[in-house]
């Protein structure tokens, strides 16, 4: 059994770098606190709540090769062994060492649904070691935008829920933040998602609390403001009409003009509440529109952050849609 490194990935269909100078945003309610924009991009580091199964492979036994394919497979997250709860990759590994061979009930879950699986590990010719065969992991890496952050450092982050690229929807349980540095631009074209190219810097700058539906949210270790507080808004507000998004392309902070076309009736939290279009000619120049990588976007009209970016349509990457803040307050 060997566990696999995750690479850094864009989350899910988007994420984004934005930011900063926010001249026209009124100040922001007592009522709510002082909240700051966000729009800066941030790598993140989750901690899934078991093992993922990246690939199942074979054991070189004295025999030959020997696989359990045909009861394990790739995608499925391994989350107890024999009734005890498997928290990570070490957890797997222990337990199947100390079963010296014997029979175990691996309990997972597959396409969102628990299953169970009788396995028995097999013995590896060379390290007399039992093992499984697989290659797992317990974390998930990947790129994201904050969307807005309070006075005391906590934020609101990518507004839709976090899909593993293997599993899918799989549980997480916390994690780090880190800066992250935006090398590069895919321009998105019809059918073809754009995608920015981002790397992880340093050492943790925050830390993940809790991953939902409706976005990230954590806190950030040293928050020091940089920019006027804002307004928060909310879906009564939102119309069809101008609006703008903050966005740093290749670390050149700018806000964008786009163009909310509808305004969808909500009363629970979805994150496609507000359909928009790109309408700026630079972003459209840089990006195509909106590209993998800007979810958490803050999307502003009237002064006043009402969503953030969330899904873009892979017909036509000028258009896609964006969740309402009220989903993202905490």
């Amino acid at each position: 059994m060997r566990v696999k490194t995750a690479l850094l990935c864009i989350f899910s269909l988007l994420s984004i770098v934005v930011c900063f100078c926010l001249t026209p945003v009124e100040a922001a309610s007592v009522a709510y606190g002082r909240i700051y924009p966000g729009g800066f991009p941030v790598a993140l580091e989750l901690n899934l709540d078991g093992a993922v199964i990246d690939e199942v492979g074979f054991v070189r036994t004295l025999a030959g090769n020997a696989t359990l394919s045909n009861k394990l497979h790739r995608g499925d997250m391994i989350t107890e062994i024999d009734g005890v709860k498997v928290r990570n990759c070490d957890d797997v590994v222990s337990k199947v060492s100390e079963g010296d061979g014997k029979e175990m009930e691996i309990t997972l879950l597959r396409n969102g649904k628990e299953a169970s699986v009788t396995v028995s590990p097999y013995i590896e010719g060379d390290s007399g070691k039992y093992k499984l065969g697989i290659y797992i992991r317990d974390s998930i890496f990947g790129v994201g935008t904050v969307t807005y952050i309070k006075e005391n450092g906590c934020f609101a982050a990518l507004g839709h829920q976090i899909v593993d690229s293997v599993a899918g929807e799989a549980p997480i349980v916390g994690g780090m933040v880190y800066d992250c540095e935006v090398l590069g631009v895919i321009k998105g074209k019809r059918n073809e998602p754009g995608e920015l190219k981002a790397a992880l810097k340093g050492e943790p700058i925050g830390e993940v609390f809790t991953c939902a539906v409706n976005g990230i949210y954590g806190r950030f270790y040293n928050f020091k403001p940089a920019s006027d507080p804002i307004t928060m808004g909310n879906r009564s507000l939102v119309t069809p009409g101008k609006a703008f998004i903050l966005t740093s392309i290749m670390g050149k902070i700018d806000a964008y003009e786009a163009e909310i076309i509808r305004a969808i009736g909500q009363s629970e939290a979805l994150a496609k509440g507000i359909f928009i279009r790109i309408t700026d000619k630079r972003l459209l120049g840089y990006t195509g529109g909106i590209v993998q990588g800007m979810s958490g976007s803050p999307l502003f009209m009237g002064g006043k952050l009402i969503g953030a970016v969330t899904h873009v349509l892979i017909n036509d990457p000028t258009k896609g849609y964006a969740i309402y803040i009220d989903w993202m307050q905490f």
